[in-house]
């Protein structure tokens, strides 16, 4: 199965759920070059570095899982958002940032219902300060 293509910058961010509860949400850094995507799948939640000047097969470069099961959110509740200076991308459940990319280093994951991200402060602030 290939990679599914990231939005251009201007384009919407995909944004779906199908009647199995699947979820696909996405942005694309203004560049074009790199794009945070989360994916659940019905199962499973991930979230992704993709680099879209990589091959179909080869475009992930980088994952951090978000949860197994049910989550206790929908796709509403979901959004994958560069930081101001687009140096990292996150994702943002319910407007917690839950996981993020930047740097090389994956920071976050692993959403609990009631929980904490387990998050550096300098992360955090980096997308506080985008509104």
């Amino acid at each position: 199965m290939a990679c599914p293509a990231v939005p251009k910058m201007g384009e919407a961010p995909v944004g779906e759920m199908s009647m199995s509860g699947e979820m696909y949400v996405s942005a694309l850094r203004s560049s074009g070059d790199l794009g945070g995507v989360f994916e659940f799948d019905g199962e499973t939640g991930y979230f992704y570095l993709y680099d879209q000047n990589r091959r179909d097969r080869q475009r992930i470069v980088a994952d951090i899982h978000i949860l197994s099961g049910q989550p206790d959110f929908t796709e509403s509740d979901v959004e994958v958002r560069w930081d101001g200076r687009e140096e990292m991308v996150g994702l943002l459940i319910r407007g917690r940032l839950w996981a993020a990319f930047g740097g090389g280093e994956k920071f976050g994951g692993d959403y609990r219902a009631n929980g904490q991200p387990e998050i550096p402060g300098s992360v955090l602030s980096a997308f506080e300060s985008k509104q």
